[in-house]
């Protein structure tokens, strides 16, 4: 067999295969025999028939089987002798059988393109300083006693913004009643469920008040049966309620199991914190790296590669808005419609991760089995599984390979952040 390679692009590649005319027709004479050997011919016992016979009415089905066999076992060698980093499926042209000739074909595929980064020592990132203080923590703490607040019933004030009022309601429409309800807690400061101009009217009502009014609301109101109308409201006050936050002492801290006092709190949300803060910087300064890195190395990304990227984004983000509830058909988001907004984040990705695996071979960076196993160990923790299992789900090579690539790229990430020029924030 002689192949030889031809670039059409740095992201095909052509492939011409040529197998010597003995060899295909010692194939073929096999396929022959075979199918003299199974299938039945009328008026012969299986593998009586004469070959000219058989040759005659199956040579054509004989002569694609063949073909087809050795387009798929000559061209996977030919792969792998070029060490070729196929994509897609081949478009074969030629591949027909000949008496008397070499068999012939070019089969043009989609492969992973040569990458010679350059540039990427020094890349321009900017290094955020990170600062968490009392005041920070302040906030979380804040957002703490929020988190554990409770509501009590007021006896010697009207209601006022950020009270709960419970209500009972009768709502009416051209004279008729569109809805009704014995009981629903309004919180004055959020608009749920019927607006800023319903809650005005309930701030200033006490414990057993009555108050009736009207709400124009507009056609695109959320509530159907309300849309376009004015709607009469006929209210009781059941109860008004102000919010009580917790004190800031050790009794907050002990709703947490992890820390016994207030100190103890606010030292593992200034960790936290901190930690969060100093995350942010490095992917703002990995940012910087990526843009860097696509600026100077300029390359073809197979097509491939991108629509793999574009199917993993859409389908993360499909199911994080399921997740919240949100129905994608509810925001006008098809397939073509999230795959046109996703497509220049996709090139970019692929891009990026070419370099890093470009840069890491450069650079003679790898990766041991116990640093990869060292990885499962804290994906079992972070995830609650046990080890074993998550070792489990990596014992197929494909995606202990998928894992050791991503470490690969966090390591050419940290030697390119460790080499980089600071810059001022003004110049991002």
């Amino acid at each position: 067999m002689k192949t030889s390679i031809e670039a059409v692009s740095g992201i095909e590649k052509k492939i011409t295969v040529e197998v010597p005319a003995e060899e295909v027709a010692k194939r073929v004479e096999e396929g022959f025999v075979e199918v003299r050997r199974m299938v039945p011919v009328k008026g012969f016992r299986p593998g009586k028939a004469p070959m000219a016979m058989v040759k005659r009415q199956y040579k054509d089905a004989v002569l694609g089987d063949v073909a087809e066999k050795l387009v798929r076992e000559t061209l996977s060698e030919a792969v792998k002798q070029n060490d070729l980093r196929v994509l897609s499926l081949p478009r074969v042209d030629g591949a027909e059988i000949v008496e008397g000739a070499d068999f012939r074909y070019t089969a043009v595929v989609e492969v992973t393109p040569d990458v010679e980064p350059v540039d990427y020592m020094g890349l321009p990132v900017f290094k955020e300083k990170v600062s968490v203080g009392d005041a920070e923590v302040d906030v979380s703490i804040n957002r703490i006693r929020e988190a554990y607040s409770h509501f009590e019933p007021v006896e010697t004030r009207a209601s006022a913004t950020g009270d709960l009022v419970e209500i009972g309601y009768e709502a009416k429409a051209d004279g008729e009643t569109v809805e009704a309800k014995e009981s629903l807690a309004v919180m004055l400061s959020e608009g749920v469920p019927f607006g800023k101009d319903f809650e005005a009217k309930l701030v200033g009502v006490k414990a057993g008040d009555a108050p009736a009014f009207e709400i124009a609301f507009p056609e695109d109101s959320r509530n159907d049966k309300f849309a376009g109308k004015t709607v009469g409201f006929a209210v009781t006050v059941k109860a008004v309620k102000e919010k009580k936050l917790p004190e800031v002492d050790d009794e907050l801290a002990k709703n947490f199991p992890e820390v016994k006092t207030l100190a103890e709190l606010r030292a593992g949300l200034l960790g936290r914190l901190t930690a969060e803060a100093e995350e942010r910087s490095r992917q703002r300064a990995e940012d910087d790296v990526r843009k860097g890195l696509i600026e100077k190395n300029v390359f073809e990304v197979p097509r491939t590669l991108v629509d793999r990227q574009l199917r993993t984004m859409i389908e993360d983000t499909a199911r994080r808005l399921a997740q919240q509830g949100i129905d994608l058909r509810h925001l006008n988001m098809d397939f073509n419609t999230m795959k046109a907004r996703f497509e220049p984040g996709a090139i970019e990705s692929v891009r990026v991760s070419l370099l890093l695996e470009a840069i890491g071979k450069k650079e003679n960076i790898d990766v041991a089995y116990p640093e990869m196993e060292a990885e499962m160990k804290e994906m079992a923790t972070a995830t609650g599984m046990e080890f074993e299992k998550v070792r489990d789900l990596y014992g197929d090579e494909d995606r202990l390979d998928h894992l050791r690539m991503g470490l690969i790229e966090r390591k050419v990430m940290a030697l390119l952040l460790d080499n980089a020029t600071e810059k001022p924030e003004a110049a991002q």
